[in-house]
């Protein structure tokens, strides 16, 4: 270190030293922190969320947060945010029986940020409907928490009232298999594939067992 580095240091060291000893005479809490303050933006909270966002994403939020996959008596004490993150847990556990999927998968599928995410999930857990159980592991990285919803009136909202939740909703990009026209082991016309049409009269069947030819 050189010189003007110490001199630097010592200031530091000797305002630090005074701010303390004013806030011992003054009987004041001290700082929370010593470190320089980030300057306030000149934006304000309005201007700042209401920046440029994904369209794809936004659309996507708009369109799962109007969907019913909240009963009645609670859906009111969501965001629109909140309610597509909740569609998507929905979803997961009426196919799957519980929702695996990371924060992050979450808020992908839902169009909205991991704070959203977040926010949805402690709501829903403090207002008993869904039940978060965390799976550490030693040594390694966590696995996603286990979502599951415990509240029986929103179980019987969505057997009611939203039956098909999920089934028929694919995220953009996901595009889904097209028919290969197979249908086991009938046609169209309800008849075994391995039936002949051009075979003889008389009902033929394929391995009808004949009489051997005398002679």
């Amino acid at each position: 270190m050189n010189d003007d580095e110490v001199q630097e240091l010592t200031g530091a060291a000797s305002l630090h030293r005074s701010v303390l000893l004013e806030a011992r005479e003054k009987r004041m809490p001290p700082a929370r922190t010593y470190f320089p303050q980030r300057p306030e933006s000149e934006q304000s909270r309005h201007q700042a969320a209401s920046g440029a966002r994904c369209p794809i994403r936004w659309a996507r939020k708009r369109r799962l947060g109007d969907m019913a996959a909240l009963p009645p008596f609670v859906r009111d004490r969501f965001t629109e945010g909140e309610r597509a993150v909740l569609y998507i847990v929905a979803s997961d556990c009426r196919q799957h029986g519980s929702c695996r999927s990371s924060v992050k998968e979450i808020g992908d599928r839902a169009g909205v940020g991991v704070t959203t995410v977040r926010n949805a999930l402690r709501r829903a857990r403090r207002l008993g409907l869904v039940d978060v159980t965390e799976r550490p592991q030693w040594r390694a990285k966590h696995l996603p928490n286990l979502v599951k919803i415990v509240c029986r009136r929103w179980l019987a909202w969505l057997q009611k009232f939203r039956p098909n939740l999920g089934l028929k909703f694919y995220p953009i990009g996901y595009k889904k298999a097209a028919s290969s026209g197979t249908f086991g082991n009938k046609k169209r016309s309800r008849q075994p594939s391995y039936s002949r049409t051009d075979g003889p009269s008389g009902r033929f069947q394929r391995f009808a067992s004949r009489k051997p030819p005398s002679g």
